[in-house]
């Protein structure tokens, strides 16, 4: 449970008022491909879900769709986490397809 000092995006007062770095965009992309995602059929076509960071997510109508979707949210949740000086790593070393 958290203290009420904690911060977080909604609270940090952080905003973006400017593009991402090139360098920073190019360096979530590499790091995104590191990350596993799980793609999950559903009623209305398919679910990507990043195992690490279960609130990023992608839909789709096939499974590649939703995996390019879902790793496109990735990387820019992590440029935004390389920006802020937060340091993400991936549980599992080897990059992933699904």
């Amino acid at each position: 449970m958290s203290n009420g000092n904690e911060i977080t995006a909604a609270n940090s007062g952080e905003s973006r008022d400017r593009p991402f770095d090139a360098q920073v965009v190019e360096q979530a992309r590499a790091l995104a491909a590191h990350y596993q995602i799980r793609v999950e059929r559903h009623s209305r076509g398919y679910l990507g879900k990043v195992v690490d960071l279960p609130t990023i997510f992608g839909f789709g109508t096939s499974e590649d769709a939703a995996l390019r979707t879902t790793r496109e949210h990735l990387k820019w949740a992590l440029a935004y986490l390389i920006e802020t000086g937060r340091t993400p790593s991936p549980g599992s070393a080897a990059p992933s397809g699904t």
